[in-house]
């Protein structure tokens, strides 16, 4: 498995599935992990989970490419 993070902003309050409230803009790492695919060319399975942190408490919530798009962009 293949891990990368990244730093992503977001400029403006955001809500994702399953959030009770929206979370206030900030900068955000952003976990992208990597899983071969057993085929004869080369594919990966992508999970992504945005790691938020707030009032000293740090969370991590899985986001689909699509959703990411989304809030990124109305940031």
């Amino acid at each position: 498995m293949k891990t990368t993070v990244k730093s992503i902003s977001i400029t403006r309050p955001f809500q994702l599935a399953g959030m009770a409230k929206p979370h206030p803009a900030g900068t955000f790492d952003l976990r992208i992990d990597e899983e071969p695919i057993d085929v004869m060319w080369e594919a990966y399975h992508r999970r992504m989970t945005l790691i938020l942190k707030s009032n000293g408490l740090i969370e991590a919530w899985p986001i689909s490419e699509e959703d990411l798009e989304k809030v990124l962009a109305v940031s």
